[in-house]
C-alpha cells in the first residue's frame, strides 16, 4: 500500500482531514484537492478542462488505489429566494465535480485492474427538507450517478460506493452552521474515516454499493 495513492477530492477540515490522516496512517500516499487551496492541490473540479489538465500531471506509473469525492456546496435557502444561478452552482459543486473526476479516474482504474471510488452523500440524498431544495436535488443526482457507475463499471473491478451521511459531522463549521448541534449527537470525523477505510478494503465478493450512517440518537 505504501506505493499506492488515494485522492481526496473536495478536502476540507473535518471529514477531509480525518480521511487524510487515516489513509496516511494506513500507508497510502494521500493527495487532497480543494477549490479554495486548503488541500495539496488547488483545482476547480467543476471545470472539465482544468480537471483533465491536473490529472494529466499525475505520474502514470504511480498506482492509484482510488478516489474519495467530498466536493459539495452547502446551501440552505427558501426555494423562492434561490436564484437559478445559485441552483446551478450547487449542482456544479456536487455533481459536475463528480462527473469530471470520475471521467478522469475510471479509465485509469480500469487499466490497472480496479480500485475504489466513494461519493459522500448526505441526508438530502434520500429526502429533501424545507429550504434544502437546491442542496437535496444535487445530492439526489449524485446518488443516481453513483448507482449508474457501480453497475456500469463493477465488471472492471471498480468498487463504487455512495455513503449517506445521515447526520451532522462534528466540526467547527458544523457548529457555525447549526448552533444547536451537540457533539454527542454528531458523527466524529475519525470514526467516519474508519468506515471509509473499511469500504476501501472490502473483498470483491461482498462489495457495499450504498451505506447509510447516522449517530446514536437519530438522523439529521
Amino acid at each position: 500500500m505504501k506505493n499506492k495513492t488515494v485522492l481526496i477530492a473536495g478536502s476540507s477540515a473535518g471529514l477531509g482531514q480525518a480521511l487524510q490522516t487515516r489513509f496516511s496512517a494506513g500507508g497510502y500516499h494521500v493527495i487532497s484537492i480543494s477549490r479554495n487551496g486548503s488541500g495539496h492541490a488547488h483545482v476547480d473540479l467543476s471545470d472539465a478542462r482544468a480537471t483533465a489538465e491536473w490529472f494529466s500531471q499525475l505520474d502514470p506509473h504511480q498506482p492509484l488505489a482510488g478516489v474519495i469525492h467530498n466536493a459539495m456546496q452547502f446551501h440552505k435557502e427558501a426555494f423562492l429566494d434561490t436564484t437559478p444561478n445559485t441552483f446551478e452552482d450547487v449542482w456544479r459543486a456536487s455533481v459536475l465535480t463528480a462527473v469530471n473526476v470520475a471521467q478522469q479516474v475510471i479509465p485509469r482504474l480500469r487499466t490497472q485492474g480496479g480500485g475504489c471510488l466513494i461519493f459522500s452523500g448526505a441526508s438530502g440524498s434520500l429526502r429533501a427538507g424545507s429550504n434544502f431544495s437546491a442542496f437535496s436535488s444535487a445530492k439526489f443526482a449524485l446518488r443516481g450517478l453513483a448507482q449508474g457507475l457501480a453497475r456500469e463499471h463493477g465488471e472492471d473491478g471498480i468498487h463504487v460506493v455512495h455513503t449517506v451521511i445521515d447526520g451532522l459531522i462534528w466540526s467547527d463549521k458544523t457548529q457555525q452552521r447549526f448552533t444547536s448541534a451537540q457533539e454527542q449527537r454528531s458523527m466524529a470525523p475519525a470514526d467516519l474515516a474508519d468506515v471509509y477505510w473499511q469500504l476501501f478494503h472490502q473483498p470483491r465478493s461482498t462489495w457495499t454499493q450504498e451505506l447509510d450512517l447516522r449517530p446514536q440518537g437519530g438522523s439529521f
